[in-house]
C-alpha cells in the first residue's frame, strides 16, 4: 500500500491489534495498511460504533452536552479569524458540535457516514444533515468554513478529503481541524502502545507540523492552532481502556456518570485558510 498523501513507498513501523501500521519514506505520514472505502466506512461507522464500546462510544448520547460547548468552544477561538457564515461540519454524528456553532451565530450543514446518527440530528435537533463520507459528498454549493473535529484520522482517502475541503470552501474560507498528535510526549512514551493507534476504525496518525506541511501542497495556510480542552463521559473513558487494556476488574470503579478529562497534550487543533 502506498502513503495515502503523496503516493509513495512507505516502510513498516510497527503491528497492533493484527493490523500493520507504516511510515511514508517520503513526507513522513503514519497511516494503517488498510485499503478501505466506502464499504469500510459503512461497516466501521455503524450504530455499534456511536453505543457499542470498543474504539468508539459506549454511549455517544451521554456526550450531548459537552459536544456541544465542544462546538461553542471553537466558534470562540477562531473568532478573530473569521466570522460566522455557513459551514460544513465533517462527521457530524447527530450534529451536537455543529449545534454548538449554531448557538454563536453558525448556519450550515453536516455530513455523517450513519444513517441513524444523521436522521436523528435532522428529526430531533431541526439540523442539515446528509448521510455520506467526505470523500464521496458532492454538493451544489461552497461554504465559509469546513470543520473536521475528530474525523481526519478516519479518513479512508485523506488526499481526496482534504482537497474536497478545499474545493468547497469560498475565497479565503477556513478548514478547522482537531486531531490526535502522534508526536505528543504520551504517543512517545507509550509507542505502539499509545491508546489512540487504534486500527481499523482509526487510519491515518497526524503531526502538527506534518499536517501543515501536507495542507500547504493542497492550498492551505496556517493561521492559528494549539491545544485544546475535552472532557469525555466515564463510561466512554471505560470502554476505551477496556479495548486497550482488555477486561479488568479496576475498570469498574470508573463511575460512568462522571466526565473525565482527557489528556489535551495528545490533541492539536488548527486554522487554516484557503489560498
Amino acid at each position: 500500500m502506498l502513503c495515502p498523501l503523496c503516493n509513495s513507498d512507505p516502510k513498516r513501523a510497527f503491528e497492533i491489534k493484527g493490523f500493520t501500521v507504516l511510515d511514508c519514506s517520503a513526507c513522513g505520514h503514519r497511516f494503517a495498511d488498510i485499503k478501505a472505502d466506502e464499504q469500510h466506512v459503512a461497516e466501521q461507522y455503524d450504530d455499534s460504533y456511536f453505543n457499542g464500546g470498543g474504539a468508539g462510544y459506549s454511549d455517544y448520547s451521554a456526550e450531548a452536552e459537552m459536544l456541544r460547548s465542544r462546538g461553542k468552544m471553537y466558534a470562540d477561538k477562531i473568532a478573530s479569524f473569521t466570522k460566522p457564515g455557513k459551514m460544513l461540519d465533517v462527521g457530524a454524528a447527530a450534529g451536537y458540535i455543529l449545534k454548538g456553532f449554531h448557538d454563536k451565530g453558525w448556519s450550515g450543514t453536516g455530513v455523517e457516514p450513519n444513517a441513524s446518527m444523521a436522521a436523528f440530528g435532522r428529526d430531533t435537533l431541526g439540523l442539515d444533515l446528509r448521510q455520506g463520507s467526505l470523500e464521496a459528498f458532492d454538493p451544489d454549493e461552497t461554504f465559509d468554513m469546513v470543520s473536521m473535529i475528530q474525523v481526519a484520522a478516519h479518513f479512508y482517502d485523506p488526499a481526496s478529503a482534504f482537497t474536497k475541503a478545499h474545493k468547497l470552501l469560498k475565497p479565503n474560507g477556513v478548514l478547522l481541524i482537531e486531531t490526535w498528535d502522534r508526536e505528543s510526549l504520551s504517543a512517545r512514551i507509550f509507542g505502539k502502545n499509545w491508546h489512540e493507534y487504534s486500527p481499523p476504525s482509526v487510519l491515518n496518525w497526524f503531526s502538527k507540523d506534518g499536517l501543515t506541511s501536507y495542507l500547504d501542497t493542497v492550498g492551505f495556510d496556517r493561521v492559528a492552532g494549539g491545544r485544546p480542552s475535552k472532557k469525555i463521559s466515564g463510561g466512554h473513558v471505560r470502554s476505551l481502556l477496556k479495548y486497550r487494556l482488555g477486561d479488568n476488574f479496576l475498570l469498574k470503579l470508573i463511575p460512568e456518570q462522571i466526565n473525565f478529562p482527557y489528556p489535551s497534550e495528545d490533541l492539536f487543533w488548527a486554522l487554516y485558510r484557503k489560498r
